[in-house]
């Protein structure tokens, strides 16, 4: 069994708002991965006003870890990035972190395994705990194309008080559960970290998904997906809340030409099971490839599916998908669920997963905290954001403003068109020639802000060009209304 030190720093970032919880679990020995993992995060402000704050860092006992952080951030858009991997006053170990602001703020967390061939993944932080979680997708020692899958599940205390949490563990198959992981008792702020690969109770090649229970308690969970010695995807999971009947997929990709395939795995959260046919992904071509065929599809549910269990679409392996097909999705379902969309680049290391987007949303600013266009390390993004009207255009104003890392740079202003349910891709891995390209120089760094007068949403990708292993990341971007 291999060990695991997640760590120099494995951060988790949680609530948004006036306060933020973020976790960072460092070295542990755990079967997942022999990965030493280490973070950063970046703070956004997602107010109109200028935002003063603290990062309090605490250890797994509650104690202090390091003295206290003070920053400020400009409005609008203001951006921080810290970094834990190169923190000399943050002693190696694990622990979490608090951050107080007076205005809201929003937090984008990478994980690296830096200077090894890289593996990485990145999520976002959740406005509040809840008492109920969910993960669409577990695995213990489960074979794949890519090597044996595992999961972690970390679970961060939001409350006030100490939380005794159980984990449920329900097959893929049948919908039954199969162990419950219980008396898991975690102090305020704390974090814990449950790894199936050393779980004993789980059968080898698992594979199912997973609820997270804190009876009067509120907690927070991020979830990493291992395949293979390198690939890693990091997702949030899902708070009870957010349960929905709705959901869009922005980018929904089948075999393409470079490897590239996007599965889709909804859950059913409610009481109640889905019957075949109730769950339909209605997918529709992207407007830059309009001679790919068909220009939509429509998919369902072939099986029922139980409470907690979840059924997945994978272009990987359903023939019957188009290839080389590019576009986003919307689905809709006869119960309450929740949905994540794994990105995989076949016969490479490359993989990461970003949460689908609520179809219900009324929010018309998305803010994404981190834009690079082609660092001179390799680092750059693209934002996909989504029209989620499914009868108007979306007329939407993109905002680019310079990080405080890069305050010579200059900002930027641009106004795109969005079909209805389509999706528009700014790419800034790409030369500004190419049509999904920016128009901004390599170098750039800084935050987007995207206003529009339809409900839009959004998500990114964040990679190293160039580089072995899996450097590939994503995560869902803010909404405000």
């Amino acid at each position: 069994m291999q060990s695991s030190r997640l760590g120099n720093r494995l951060l988790r970032a949680l609530a948004l708002g006036v306060a933020l919880a973020l976790t960072l679990l460092l070295p542990v020995q755990a079967g997942s991965t022999a990965k030493t993992l280490s973070t950063n995060f970046t703070l956004v402000n997602l107010g109109p006003d200028e935002v003063h704050g603290e990062v309090q860092y605490l250890k797994p006992d509650g104690g202090v870890w390091r003295t206290s952080q003070s920053f400020t951030l400009s409005a609008p858009g203001g951006q921080l990035v810290f970094r834990q991997y190169a923190d000399s006053q943050l002693p190696t170990g694990r622990g979490s972190v608090i951050v107080n602001a007076d205005g809201p703020l929003g937090a984008v967390a990478q994980i690296q395994a830096r200077n090894q061939t890289p593996t990485s993944g990145a999520y976002v932080g959740f406005p509040e705990g809840s008492d109920t979680f969910y993960v669409p997708l577990a695995t213990r020692q489960r074979s794949t194309a890519s090597g044996l899958a595992n999961s972690q599940i970390i679970i961060q205390n939001t409350g006030a008080a100490a939380a005794t949490v159980t984990v449920d563990l329900i097959d893929w198959f049948t919908g039954s559960l199969v162990y419950s992981k219980s008396g898991i008792s975690i102090n305020p702020g704390a974090s814990f970290l449950y790894d199936l690969a050393d779980e004993g109770n789980l059968p080898t090649n698992w594979i199912g998904s997973a609820k997270v229970r804190a009876p009067g308690g509120q907690v927070a969970v991020v979830a990493n997906f291992f395949m293979g010695p390198n690939g890693m995807q990091t997702f949030n999971g899902f708070p009870a809340s957010r349960a929905g009947r709705s959901w869009v997929v922005p980018l929904f990709v089948s075999r393409l030409g470079n490897g590239l395939s996007a599965p889709v795995t909804v859950q059913n959260v409610s009481s109640e099971v889905i019957p075949p046919g109730g769950i339909v992904m209605t997918c529709k071509v992207d407007a830059t490839s309009p001679s790919q065929t068909p220009a939509t599809f429509v998919v369902s549910n072939t099986v029922p599916v139980s409470p907690s269990m979840s059924y997945a679409w994978n272009p990987v392996t359903d023939l019957s998908l188009p290839s080389n097909w590019l576009g986003s999705c919307r689905i809709e379902t006869s119960a309450d669920t929740v949905a994540f969309v794994q990105l995989r680049f076949i016969g490479t290391d490359k993989t990461a997963a970003y949460e689908a987007l609520s179809g219900n949303s009324t929010d018309k600013v998305v803010v994404v905290p981190l834009v690079a266009k082609r660092l001179p390390n390799g680092f750059a993004t693209a934002v996909t954001i989504q029209n989620l009207s499914t009868t108007a255009s979306a007329n939407v104003t993109l905002t680019y403003t310079p990080g405080a890392e890069s305050a010579s740079q200059t900002s930027l202003v641009l106004s795109k068109s969005i079909p209805p349910a389509g999706s528009l891709i700014q790419n800034h891995r790409m030369d500004s020639s190419h049509p999904q390209g920016v128009a901004l120089p390599d170098g750039w760094q800084g935050t987007l802000t995207v206003t529009s007068d339809q409900p839009v949403a959004a998500f990114v990708q964040l990679d190293f060009l160039g580089y072995p292993g899996d450097p590939y990341m994503a995560h869902v971007a803010f909404t405000t209304p």
